[in-house]
């Protein structure tokens, strides 16, 4: 089953599901509602249920795990949803002992963990651009690392904007303390000045 929660935002003062909640389509000002869509392997919707609109993403989760074994009457299921769905605190709480099995990512913490443990080695992307891995951290989890070539150059731009964009502020701040009137000066200064830009 795939799964992933989505929301709208409400223009109207009547609906008793509209809160204020994390805003996916950029208008935090009006309330919302959360809705979830369950679809089959085939990508065919099975089941859409709708949300307070303060409501987590994970928080559905619970009621999609009863649906999915009471209602569908499913005894095997692989759940598929992102990270911030399927999250590690989420699998050992209700994924697991509801016997289902899951298909997510791992978060950026996590990964740099089995990066520094040596369990995830990027040479093992030098011939191929997928693994399998097995760690101590994720006991009887199968883990799947690939290579995603354009998140890696979007990455890399976005760096190098970064990069570029600070050296542009530090040029102002380097300049601002060899003005001939009122120099910046002291690290406590300069350091406020380049905390503040």
């Amino acid at each position: 089953m795939l799964y992933d929660v989505s929301s709208r935002y409400y223009t109207g003062s009547h609906c008793a599901l509209a809160h204020f909640g994390h805003s996916r389509d950029g208008k935090p000002a009006l309330p919302q509602i959360v809705y979830r869509l369950l679809c089959n392997a085939e990508g065919c919707p099975v089941a859409v249920e709708v949300f307070a609109g303060n409501t987590a993403d994970p928080a559905t989760l619970r009621v999609q795990i009863e649906k999915l074994t009471a209602r569908f009457g499913l005894t095997r299921v692989v759940l598929v949803g992102d990270r911030g769905m399927l999250t590690e605190a989420r699998i050992p709480s209700e994924l697991k002992p509801a016997g289902l099995d899951w298909v997510s990512a791992l978060r950026e913490p996590a990964l740099q963990r089995l990066a520094r443990e040596g369990v995830l080695q990027l040479s093992l992307f030098d011939e191929q651009d997928l693994a399998e891995i097995t760690a101590p951290a994720f006991p009887g989890e199968r883990l799947m690392a690939c290579r995603h070539p354009w998140l890696a150059e979007e990455r890399a731009r976005t760096r190098e904007a970064l990069i570029c964009a600070t050296e542009k502020l530090l040029v102002k701040v380097a300049a601002a303390t060899q003005r001939p009137r009122r120099p910046l000066r002291g690290r406590a200064e300069i350091g406020l000045r380049v905390a503040g830009s």
